[in-house]
């Protein structure tokens, strides 16, 4: 695991976005295998991120990507989770939102298991347009020529938190199942941003710094 201390961190930069397995989870591992081909050469992607706050609220962060920035580094979250019921809806935004408050990170986004496993190129695609100074020039192209024309025709705003992109069912079996659940196949992206507090700032609890984990938390 990597840990994340406090918010004036700067990490090394060696060796750019790798793939490096095993990760957690099939959605996880499938997701870090597509990132690193299309992330910014500068860039560098860590996995099982450590957060500790004061308030003793601790965080595992499935990945952050580190973005040069001027200087500085962006801390780009992206989580991996399916929100089975409202309950799971409203404690991971407010996870979230704790973390842009903290200064943990810049940006979280939220992505479906289903998403990252049948729709990857779409799905990273939209990323690319709401974060283009993570991604390669060739890897934004490329993007652009791999989604597919439902992702290709949506239009993102900079402060916009979520996208439903919907698509047409893909065979008789499929529209049968989602006739039966009432919902159009669709795929969904959150994406929460510390320069847009409106979206956010309601749902973070009174936290005020990082610390680092104690030294029996780091050696677990």
């Amino acid at each position: 695991m990597t840990q994340l201390p406090a918010s004036d961190w700067t990490p090394v930069h060696l060796a750019g976005p790798r793939y490096v397995p095993p990760y957690p989870g099939a959605a996880e591992d499938e997701l870090a295998w597509h990132l690193v081909k299309y992330l910014h050469d500068d860039a560098v992607l860590r996995a099982d991120v450590e957060v500790e706050a004061p308030n003793a609220a601790y965080f595992l962060l499935d990945f952050v990507v580190d973005v040069p920035a001027g200087g500085a580094v962006r801390r780009i979250a992206v989580e991996v989770a399916d929100d089975r019921t409202e309950a799971d809806h409203e404690r991971r935004l407010r996870r979230d939102a704790a973390l842009l408050r903290l200064g943990a990170v810049d940006t979280v986004y939220r992505l479906r298991p289903g998403d990252v496993d049948a729709r990857i190129h779409d799905v990273l695609y939209l990323m690319s347009r709401w974060d283009p100074d993570a991604f390669s020039a060739r890897g934004r192209v490329n993007l652009h020529t791999l989604a597919g024309r439902e992702a290709g025709g949506v239009v993102l705003r900079p402060e916009q938190p979520s996208v439903v992109v919907p698509y047409a069912p893909a065979d008789d079996a499929s529209e049968l199942w989602h006739a039966a659940n009432g919902t159009p196949p669709y795929l969904h992206v959150r994406r929460l941003d510390r320069r847009f507090p409106e979206a956010w700032q309601a749902f973070a609890p009174p936290v005020l710094r990082l610390v680092e984990a104690p030294p029996a938390r780091r050696a677990a």
